[in-house]
């Protein structure tokens, strides 16, 4: 977990979280909990940054095809561009993803 840019992000300096995830993401290119978030953030800001937010997501699924709140998080990225079948695709991923790990890791951020 990157916890300064959670820390920002749990305080609402989003911009300031924003910088901490991508250097964690510069430092280590394929450390998926951070494109996540990053996705996240992005797919919250409007549809100007739903194109990035949908690659960012779609590369951590490159990364770990099975991480679930990626999923998530597309599917929303999706639904909020108007691609509701890509959405529901994405969205039915994650919750066969949830139901075959129901227990909720002490790790999880997003």
């Amino acid at each position: 977990m990157n916890s300064p840019g959670f820390m920002f992000q749990e305080r609402g300096e989003l911009q300031d979280a924003m910088s901490a995830y991508t250097n964690a993401t510069l430092i280590e290119p394929s450390y998926v909990p951070c494109k996540v978030l990053i996705g996240a953030m992005l797919s919250e800001r409007g549809s100007n940054s739903l194109p990035v937010a949908r690659t960012v997501l779609s590369d951590a699924l490159r990364i770990e095809p099975t991480n679930r709140k990626a999923w998530y998080h597309l599917g929303m990225v999706h639904k909020n561009d108007g691609r509701i079948a890509d959405a529901i695709d994405c969205l039915q991923a994650a919750l066969m993803l949830e139901e075959s790990d129901p227990v909720e890791s002490f790790r999880s951020i997003v």
